[in-house]
């Protein structure tokens, strides 16, 4: 049997183990507060300036059902397809299917097409405040 006699080691094993097994302790659910429909207002850069590219100010809708699934307004996709040249018309059935889980009320989980996105997020009032790991956060208004 290996003896760790070295507080040093002890803490390097410690510290990688924690690591290692970090997910496993994370409470993954759905947080409720984010289910339902939210529109998307502005986003802001790492310097917290109003973002005015192609979707400032569209007004998309993105829909948090109760049961992890994620609904993207296709009007996005539409014009994300369009902003990268692509003149066909969007073909619905096309579209991937997109899942959200949350993590220790702190952290949304967004999968689809075999990848998957870890954001931040918090709310400040009925706002839904979405931070990315490049520094922009996204700012989405409950809808009534």
């Amino acid at each position: 049997m290996m003896k760790f006699n070295s507080k040093k080691t002890k803490l390097i094993i410690l510290f990688l183990l924690y690591f290692i097994n970090f997910s496993f302790f994370q409470k993954k659910e759905l947080d409720s507060r984010i289910v339902g429909k939210w529109t998307n207002i502005f986003a802001k850069d790492v310097h917290g300036e109003i973002i005015k590219d192609d979707f400032y100010k569209k007004g998309y809708v993105d829909t948090f059902l109760k049961n992890g699934q994620l609904l993207i307004d296709p009007n996005f996709l539409r014009d994300d397809l369009k902003r990268n040249g692509i003149k066909e018309p969007l073909d619905y059935s096309l579209i991937p299917t997109f899942s959200w889980r949350t993590f220790n009320d702190q952290i949304l989980e967004i999968s689809g097409s075999g990848e998957t996105q870890q954001i931040r997020y918090g709310f400040l009032g009925d706002t839904l405040l979405l931070g990315y790991s490049n520094g922009n956060t996204r700012y989405l208004i409950k809808r009534k």
